[in-house]
């Protein structure tokens, strides 16, 4: 199964949060600073919107250079932060994202890793599909934009992501990996600023494919062994870097299998069923869990997803309780004229049952 990240990152976000609190702003030159306090114009820019963009205003250079560059342009705003104005925007989009992968890695206020190759298992058009449907869900519960970038690992997707903003998706399959990082200017690699950048173009390194062929040996002589090795990988598109999610965060056990053909009835997934409930039921035991939410994931042939849960009236840990549960969420979920492609079940809400039944397995008998 082909590991498969997303990096999904809020477009502009401080501005596109200001435009949406007042939308008659949006055609306008936005700035959101950081004021020092100093005097009226002291202090530099924290994110500026597209239109301000267009007149060379960026983050982090001086709010009087901003102003000079947008002097033209009469109806300029320059606004103050409101951290938790965006927070609560950022909460709301995050939610959306954690509840759609199999493990998800907050970096920031506007930007996340998420890891996806369960859900997907492995398949980058699936992978694809859901992206967009993260897009779409994001936009709908917050009228934010995001940009996602769609790779085999963290630094491709990071990557990948910035190629086409704003409300962009961009996707690199593995066997495209090398080839696509290649073309790139050496500092489009993450980690690689304007001073490193500079001390490669002395090398006569300026884009990645220059640093890939590059000796390893003469860059661990100029940057050390642990940034030469990051930055010749990095170049050739490896990054074995996990996505690591919060601890007690989002935890679940799931397995998804590809049907033998296309099913349209719960009945003939019957037999699938009960084997991934095997499975499962296998991890969860080995680790002592009992889980309190089950749900099933459906995969169709369009690749749209479809996800159903129940929670339990108690933990529980036995195979009959997750199999039972599973198999009536699958006939409640499954609707004439789907054609299904994958099945998956999850379980959730875990507690440490030490190899003992729970109060549910009783009740159940």
């Amino acid at each position: 199964m082909a590991r498969t990240v997303l990096h999904v990152d809020f477009d502009y976000f401080f501005a596109q949060c200001e435009e949406l609190r007042t939308p008659e702003i949006k055609n306008r030159p936005v700035v959101v600073c950081v004021f020092s306090g100093r005097t009226e114009d002291s202090g530099v820019v924290s994110t500026a919107n597209y239109v301000a963009r267009k007149y060379g205003v960026k983050s982090g250079i001086p709010i009087r250079l901003a102003k000079s560059r947008l002097a033209d342009a009469k109806d300029a705003l320059f606004l103050p932060l409101d951290t938790e104005y965006y927070k609560q925007v950022s909460e709301k989009g995050m939610s959306v994202i954690r509840n759609n992968v199999d493990l998800f890695e907050h970096v920031g206020i506007d930007e996340c890793f998420a890891d996806v190759s369960v859900r997907t298992g492995g398949d980058f058009a699936a992978a694809e599909s859901l992206a967009h449907r993260i897009k779409d869900e994001v936009r709908t519960h917050t009228q934010i934009s995001c940009s996602v970038g769609v790779a085999p690992n963290k630094m491709l997707a990071k990557v990948a992501s910035d190629f086409r903003k704003p409300n962009g998706l961009t996707a690199v399959r593995p066997e495209d990996a090398e080839k696509f990082v290649a073309a790139l200017d050496v500092d489009k690699i993450p980690g690689i600023g304007p001073k490193t950048r500079d001390r490669l173009a002395k090398l006569g390194l300026k884009t990645a494919g220059d640093l890939a062929a590059f000796d390893l040996y003469r860059l661990v002589d100029e940057f050390g062994k642990k940034i030469a090795t990051y930055m010749h990988n990095a170049a050739k598109g490896v990054d074995d870097e996990p996505v690591e999610g919060s601890e007690g965060e989002h935890k679940q056990i799931m397995r998804i299998v590809t049907l033998k053909q296309d099913a349209t009835v719960a009945s003939e997934m019957y037999g699938d069923l009960e084997e991934i409930c095997r499975s499962v039921h296998e991890s969860t035991g080995k680790k002592s869990l009992a889980f309190k939410s089950v749900g099933i994931i459906l995969i169709l042939n369009n690749l749209e997803t479809i996800t159903r849960s129940r929670t339990l009236k108690a933990h529980a840990g036995g195979l009959d309780v997750l199999h039972s549960t599973a198999r009536a969420i699958l006939d409640e979920a499954v609707t004439g004229g789907m054609k299904i492609r994958r099945l998956g079940i999850r379980v959730s809400d875990f507690q440490d049952s030490g190899g003992q039944n729970t109060l549910f397995d009783f009740m159940q008998r």
